[in-house]
């Protein structure tokens, strides 16, 4: 998230949690979507912001989730809107990401998946239901054991080629990101479908469109380091330990901090940081 988007949120929570709790006590009233035209969206730029300022800051403010989330889905309770419907998904990915118990977290994303699946229902195209969805299902199969992941992993790379196509850049170049590591990670055949060269491929290309992604250099750094590539695999670990990172973000990236400091261990150097602000 850019630092404008950001400082924009930052001004408008403090009118958010007043605004929502009126809009969710009238919610019943509005019309729905399909009674209103097939060119209304609910994304407009008032809603898509709101629900930015939930998705920044889900870490920190569960409360805001949730009421986001319930805002949310009555806004789009028997709309055709599926854009807006994807956009749901995505806060229900948030919530899912927060629970500890794993079958109830297994649960979650699974809900996540069957909202992605009603926006896909309305437009098979759509970028948001079809990243989501795979992320989600990407979960599920971390949490479920190797039988069910096996069974995940092909649909869930058809579902992100489609999203590379449709729209490469979506989610800093999301599709490329996640197919690069899945291929990284895989075991290759006759197990699985695992190819650095093709992880190479889609990471290179996400660094090129978003070179400043933090979760992308870090997964590059892995992957350079497997092919030997020291030197790059060091520079790319260095820059996501040097990166600023607010705390709202703070507990999303340190999966890929933890990432970028066992690149340098392997390296057998020191961090080109070791503290944060």
């Amino acid at each position: 998230m850019n630092a404008l988007m950001k400082l924009n949120l930052i001004k408008l929570e403090g009118q958010f949690t007043h605004w929502i709790s009126q809009l969710l006590a009238v919610a019943c009233l509005t019309v729905p979507l399909a009674g209103q035209g097939a060119s209304v969206t609910l994304l407009t730029p008032e809603n898509q912001q709101k629900i930015e300022l939930a998705v920044w800051k889900y870490a920190i403010d569960r409360p805001l989730l949730v009421q986001t989330i319930e805002w949310f889905r009555n806004l789009t309770r028997n709309s055709q809107d599926s854009a807006a419907i994807a956009e749901l998904s995505r806060l229900e990915f948030m919530r899912a990401q927060l629970e500890l118990d794993k079958k109830r977290r297994i649960q979650l994303f699974e809900n996540c998946i069957n909202v992605a699946d009603q926006a896909l229902a309305l437009n098979e195209r759509e970028v948001r239901g079809l990243f989501w969805k795979a992320a989600a299902m990407g979960k599920v199969a971390e949490d479920s054991g190797v039988l069910n992941a096996l069974r995940l992993l092909r649909p869930m790379e058809k579902m992100l080629l489609n999203v590379v196509a449709l729209d490469e850049k979506y989610e800093n170049a999301g599709g490329h990101r996640a197919l690069g590591r899945m291929y990284h990670k895989l075991p290759g055949f006759p197990i699985s479908f695992g190819s650095n060269q093709k992880a190479l491929k889609h990471l290179k290309r996400a660094h090129d469109l978003f070179p400043q992604d933090v979760i992308t250099r870090a997964f590059y750094a892995d992957l350079l380091l497997d092919e030997g590539r020291i030197d790059e695999a060091r520079k790319h670990a260095d820059f996501v330990l040097a990166a600023p990172i607010a705390e709202e973000d703070a507990r999303e990236y340190a999966e890929y901090v933890n990432i970028a400091l066992a690149v340098i261990e392997k390296t057998g150097g020191l961090p080109l940081r070791l503290g944060r602000k």
